[in-house]
């Protein structure tokens, strides 16, 4: 930027329009700089491929570095061809521009920035519409160019007209090329009066058919329905940035504990860090601590329940037990606890099957004692399965 600075000033003070004698000699300074900066991103690029080896060649950030290096060296070996007059080639202009776009190596550190981040991932997300929409505003701009190029090459073959204003049209219509361009600037810059109002006026009044078509379809239309499009995958790229999902519920997941540690303390009331069924029962009655659990996503109704859900049989509760167990009542905590409840239940009937049939197989035991054993598992199993059927209807 700073070269491009006192370059720009030393050829105007050679067009008469700057007065900055003083700084040409700073030129070759900025070569030298420039030279020393070449060498370091050289060397870093070298030292990449050595480490990386064949990772170096999936990244397209990294082949992007290899030729931005590769337009330095060239700048550089140029430069010190100078006496040949090389440094007015238009290779080495076409270097220093490409050189200009090392900015795009910031890429790599737009991870450690949110908004950079999504802006990059949307601007990836986008490029296939980008590029479908161009195809069709390139077929729309064609057809509208070759169509009113048709039509005005009677208006300028025509020699009784104006000539001024033949050289108007021919400028902006006259070929296929400026008539493609002059669709790109309607189409694009919102300067479609200036292009289409002497048109209607010198040429014919007809022609107000075919620019009003065209800017209520084309410029009003189709771009609306294109920037639509670009917003919809700008919007799914930033929902769909999984680094940052992560991070949120990070987020949520550390205000909610925060949350659920203040109502502890509230609840805790002779401050020992304990409490016990008594007083979590007693706090649970009340509507407006129901209504508070509520708002946290918390639909609690017995305290006795939640007690010993949440207690590990001291007969008290601590910050951790209550946090810990808070956190397994709620959304699919609960629907994987009852999932593995449910799996337990199956071993514990395959273990019960097995004792059964043990006790039931074992000859040397009276047929009545391995009746009423057999009665009893059967008892204790259906027991079982009650109170894991009564644990899930809670």
């Amino acid at each position: 930027m700073v070269e491009l600075e006192v370059e720009g000033r030393v050829v105007g003070t050679t067009l008469g329009l700057e007065n900055s004698e003083s700084l040409t000699a700073a030129l070759p300074v900025f070569r030298v700089i420039d030279g020393i900066f070449v060498a370091f991103f050289t060397l870093e690029l070298l030292l990449r491929i050595y480490l990386e080896r064949s990772e170096f060649l999936h990244d397209y950030l990294n082949w992007w570095d290899a030729v931005l290096v590769f337009a330095g060296l060239v700048d550089v070996v140029l430069s010190l061809l100078q006496a040949e007059s090389w440094l007015d080639n238009a290779v080495v202009r076409l270097t220093r521009g490409l050189k200009a776009l090392r900015a795009f190596r910031m890429m790599r550190s737009f991870r450690l920035f949110r908004g950079l981040r999504v802006l990059v991932k949307a601007c990836q997300c986008f490029l296939p519409s980008l590029f479908w929409s161009m195809v069709l505003l390139g077929v729309l701009m064609s057809m509208g160019a070759l169509m009113l190029g048709h039509l005005l090459q009677d208006f300028l073959s025509d020699p009784l007209q104006d000539l001024e204003d033949r050289q108007w049209v021919w400028t902006r219509y006259g070929t296929a090329q400026r008539a493609m361009y002059t669709l790109y600037e309607i189409t694009f810059s919102g300067s479609w009066p200036s292009n289409a109002r002497p048109v209607v006026e010198k040429v014919s009044q007809t022609f107000v058919i075919f620019f009003v078509l065209y800017v209520t379809l084309i410029v009003f239309a189709v771009i609306r329905v294109i920037s639509a499009v670009f917003l919809k995958d700008t919007l799914e790229a930033a929902q769909s940035d999984a680094e940052q999902l992560v991070v949120e519920r990070m987020h949520k997941r550390a205000a909610y504990i925060e949350q659920l540690e203040g109502v502890f303390r509230a609840i805790d009331v002779t401050g020992t860090g304990m409490i016990g069924e008594e007083r979590l029962s007693e706090i649970l009655v009340n509507p407006r601590v129901k209504a508070y659990f509520q708002t946290i996503d918390l639909d609690l109704h017995e305290g006795t329940a939640l007690f010993h859900l949440l207690a590990n049989g001291e007969g008290e509760v601590t910050l951790d037990e209550f946090i810990s167990g808070i956190l397994r009542c709620k959304g699919p905590a609960r629907a994987i606890d009852q999932v593995a409840l449910h799996a337990d239940l199956k071993h514990i009937e395959a273990k019960l099957d097995k004792i059964a049939a043990h006790v039931l197989d074992d000859p040397l035991q009276p047929v009545s004692a391995r009746c009423l054993r057999a009665e009893s598992l059967k008892a204790f199993r259906v027991d079982a399965s009650l109170e894991v059927t009564k644990l899930f209807s809670r």
